[in-house]
């Protein structure tokens, strides 16, 4: 039954794309690129500081967990390296911009079509409490990039018991 229900869904899927592709959606966000980039060469250096579809800022997704002693901020930075991230944080916001390096010509060569031509993240996160940015760690494993903030005031829990009544 499962398989019936995935093959069902591969066909809807496979003839959704044929009608988009035959309504000339499919390469709208394309035409749209080579559309910007026509217009900027054009414009000349009007135009530098305005960004291209093709090299789309994207926004990270991001976990923001709080423990006694720590703030920890966990990013999905997919197939950026370590040296092409910037940290940096202000008063009580996180701000993460890293850049994937661009592919070769070599490696784009033989591409039929790229989707995946994302090429900056950018993240700017409020901090939940005072932190100390300078004793903060950084690392990145497999495109995640987790940062631990030691907390400026280490708050110490204490246990308030709680007494019953007798109503009279």
């Amino acid at each position: 039954m499962h398989n019936m229900i995935c093959e069902g869904l591969k066909g809807i899927t496979t003839s959704m794309y044929m009608v988009a592709d035959d309504l000339g959606l499919i390469d709208t966000e394309s035409m749209y690129a080579r559309e910007m980039r026509h217009i900027q060469e054009k414009m000349g250096k009007l135009t530098e500081a305005m960004p291209l579809p093709s090299a789309s800022v994207r926004r990270p997704l991001a976990d923001v967990m709080e423990t006694d002693d720590e703030v920890i901020v966990t990013l999905e930075v997919p197939g950026v390296e370590k040296e092409d991230i910037d940290i940096s944080l202000t008063d009580d916001e996180l701000y993460v911009r890293a850049k994937k390096a661009a592919e070769s010509e070599e490696e784009t060569e033989c591409v039929h079509k790229m989707e995946r031509s994302y090429e900056v993240f950018k993240r700017t996160i409020k901090m939940p409490v005072a932190v100390k940015g300078e004793q903060a760690k950084a690392t990145l494993n497999r495109g995640v990039l987790k940062i631990v903030f030691p907390k400026e005031i280490v708050a110490t829990r204490t246990k308030i018991p709680v007494e019953e009544t007798i109503c009279e």
